[in-house]
């Protein structure tokens, strides 16, 4: 095999590689990212009254 046939193949390995890892990156941005995001949506607002409530009652226990 000569030198030109060479660097032919391993352009063609480092393409063939480039899109496994497109791929890779679709399959985790479907099956990680978008469920993530939308446990995030549901449990948002709750997660921010319950840090509202904390501190209120840090911040009013001394009164009560």
């Amino acid at each position: 095999m000569n030198r030109a046939a060479w660097l032919r193949e391993k352009r063609a390995m480092r393409h063939l590689r480039r899109g496994a890892v497109a791929t890779l990156d679709y399959v985790l941005l479907i099956g990680v990212i978008l469920p993530v995001a939308a446990f995030t949506m549901w449990a948002g607002p709750r997660i921010i009254r319950l840090a509202y409530e904390m501190v209120y009652v840090l911040l009013v226990w001394p009164f009560m």
